[in-house]
């Protein structure tokens, strides 16, 4: 059984939608709320149910469904009266929405997609499929780290990273225990082998790759070994020993 809840800021569109769907076989309208504010409890006490979303009175729908799915990650939300615009169902499914209805869709075509959504499926015509392929595609392609990163050492990757976060050569100097003069090299040699001028493009490349995972060690000062002393503070030396053979 599909345990279903509707959330619809007009009353007599959320009464009439659980209505219709009252006789419907293998689907259960366990709530009807007026917002989105009040799915926490109705969630918690059905676990994975089902959520129909009515976005005609949200400022900002995808918004409000990445809040709700970041609050409850398993919660599969279907949008109601979503633009019939290939970049506004994007945006839907972008964040997270197991399933969308326009205005024009019937109440069978509800009922798919309900059953669709309950079964980790999306329902959809054609055309969104292929854009949504699209956009899958584009997103790989931002995500794909540029061949250049290979082009550079170890030390160069750290130190675009701390560019890229805003860190300037005497910072950069401090937080790895290396001279001013070797960042400032590096940093040319990094513009040099990226094509790039200056450090804000250097940033901009690096925030682009998401280097900004990358691991930068703090690195401390080698400490020296401790003077040897002739246990009254003062320094040892070869010629301080006295011995049996030494004058005293």
């Amino acid at each position: 059984m599909i345990q279903l809840i509707i959330v619809a800021a007009t009353r007599f569109y959320r009464e009439g939608l659980a209505l219709a769907l009252q006789g419907v076989e293998d689907i259960e309208v366990v709530s009807v709320l007026a917002q989105p504010g009040e799915l926490e409890a109705d969630v918690h006490a059905c676990g994975r149910a089902v959520v129909l979303l009515d976005i005609a009175d949200l400022p900002d729908g995808p918004s409000t469904v990445f809040s709700l799915r970041s609050s409850n990650p398993g919660l599969r939300i279907i949008a109601l009266g979503v633009p019939v615009r290939e970049p506004e169902i994007i945006a839907y499914a972008e964040n997270g929405v197991a399933g969308y209805l326009t205005r024009d869709h019937s109440i069978g075509e509800l009922v798919r997609v309900i059953t669709c959504a309950a079964h980790g499926e999306l329902h959809c015509s054609p055309r969104v499929a292929g854009a949504l392929s699209q956009r899958v595609a584009e997103l790989s392609a931002e995500l794909r780290p540029s061949p250049h990163v290979a082009l550079l050492s170890h030390r160069e990757t750290e130190i675009v990273v701390l560019l890229e976060r805003g860190l300037s050569n005497q910072e950069i100097s401090q937080q790895l225990c290396i001279a001013l003069a070797t960042v400032k090299n590096h940093v040319h040699s990094i513009l040099e082998k990226l094509g790039l001028r200056g450090r804000a493009a250097a940033a901009a490349w690096a925030r682009r790759q998401h280097l900004g995972n990358v691991t930068v060690m703090q690195s401390t000062p080698r400490a020296l070994p401790p003077t040897p002393t002739n246990g009254y503070g003062t320094l040892e030396s070869p010629t301080s020993h006295t011995g049996p053979n030494h004058p005293r």
